[in-house]
């Protein structure tokens, strides 16, 4: 799917025709196009394969080869005699050898595993900030591209009353001020509609950028009539809202992997010295050799080592610096949890009220729209009976044009509003 509508934006590119993209399609190529997803997603698979060989440190390591060794003059013995020997031996054969500290080695694969899990959320948290990103820019140029079609409708009624004006001028009905009065009105409405082409152009660039398109692609949203769309029940309280994004935000999942890693260290750092350290060979193969330039005697041979201890000092037993950094650490992660939880309740909090401002904004502007729509319309009336109304009309519109434009930035910051609510969430 992907593929597919990265196909669409170069084909749309190279014809150099204008890409129309809805919603949908913006979050799918958010989520599949953007290199800080990526960056994090990398970040996930190192710490996935940091945790993967934190516990193949268990395993044994192999070595498989061969040896010679030969020695030329003097030489002692175990019970101090020194005298003149040559001789060689050589050996061939597979060794397993076994270095653990098995404290240390699995407290901290368990730190690692919860690390892991903390990058795997900071990646799903980066792909959604980059979707709402996303989503806020296509809104934005949404809103653009709706506030050109209103100023564009206004211009149309606007040169049609032009024709009907100048029209009367010619019959001697009207006079000429008025005609230039509705001219001006023009001139200006078509500065507004080059004003809103710029803004829908820099929308439009700026949500190229974030989707990772060519810079000249030419973006515009699938259809200019905004809608509010709730993504979030409104009877749901702003405590329940809260305590939704506290169980569902990968921030505090995060903090949590992280919380639990900075536990798994400071019980490494408690226990793991007490637990001794194992050393173990096992090596089998084949010996020969012998004196002088004797290569003989090869016969098979083996041999096994196994041993354990305790380190004592830095990084051992009666380490007490080791200890107390670790708490530290534990105690700063439990700190930042609490911070990301506060974060957290803070932007659910305002996204609430952004949406239900919003809302409320919308309603206004409706009550706005109506009352100038029914202004226009008794201009208009006025002006058919009578002379010297034209003034009125144009005023009249240039409100209902401000309040259906106001409309659009109220139904903007809504549907805004909602997906950034959805995201405080954990949705």
């Amino acid at each position: 799917m992907h593929r597919l509508l990265l196909l669409i934006v170069c084909v749309t590119t190279v014809t150099a025709a204008p890409l129309h993209v809805d919603l949908p399609t913006v979050m799918k190529l958010a989520g599949a196009n953007n290199d800080e997803i990526q960056l994090a997603r990398a970040k996930h698979t190192e710490t996935l394969g940091e945790s993967k060989l934190a516990w193949q440190r268990f395993w044994p390591s192999v070595m498989l080869g061969a040896g010679y060794r030969r020695t030329d003059g003097n030489v002692q013995d175990i019970a101090g005699a020194v005298f003149d020997v040559s001789k060689q031996h050589y050996t061939l054969g597979p060794n397993l050898m076994i270095d653990w500290s098995p404290g240390d080695m699995y407290y901290s694969a368990l730190a690692a595993k919860q690390k892991a899990l903390a990058a795997e959320q900071m990646a799903e948290k980066a792909r959604r900030d980059i979707v709402t990103q996303s989503t806020g820019r296509y809104y934005d140029l949404l809103a653009a591209e709706a506030a050109l079609a209103i100023i564009e409708d206004d211009l149309r009624l606007t040169q049609d009353y032009e024709k009907q004006i100048g029209g009367a001028v010619e019959a001697g009905t009207a006079f000429r001020a008025d005609l230039l009065r509705v001219k001006t009105q023009v001139s200006r409405e078509k500065l507004a509609i080059r004003q809103h082409e710029e803004r829908r152009d820099l929308a439009a660039a700026a949500l190229a950028e974030i989707l990772r398109l060519p810079a000249e692609t030419e973006l515009r949203p699938a259809k200019a009539d905004l809608v509010p769309v709730r993504l979030v029940d409104r009877k749901t309280g702003v405590a329940s809202l809260i305590s939704q994004a506290t169980q569902h935000r990968p921030e505090m999942k995060a903090a949590g992997a992280i919380t639990t890693a900075a536990a798994w260290e400071r019980e490494r750092a408690r226990v793991a010295p007490m637990i001794p350290n194992v050393q173990a060979g096992y090596g089998f193969g084949g010996l020969g050799g012998g004196f002088n330039g004797d290569m003989g005697n090869f016969d098979e041979t083996q041999n096994v080592f196994i041993g354990f201890g305790w380190k004592i000092g830095p990084g051992g037993l009666f380490d007490k610096q080791r200890k107390v950094i670790a708490s530290a650490k534990e105690e700063a992660a439990n700190l930042q949890s609490a911070q990301v939880k506060a974060a957290i309740g803070r932007e659910v909090v305002e996204a609430a009220a952004k949406a239900q401002s919003a809302h409320d904004q919308i309603g206004i502007n409706d009550e706005a729209v109506e009352a100038a729509q029914e202004m226009v319309k008794l201009a208009k009336e006025r002006q058919a009976s009578q002379l010297g109304v034209v003034l009125e009309y144009l005023l009249a519109r240039e409100e209902l044009t401000r309040a259906r434009q106001s409309r659009v930035q109220a139904v903007t910051r809504f549907n805004q509003a909602q997906h950034e609510l959805k995201r405080a969430v954990g949705k």
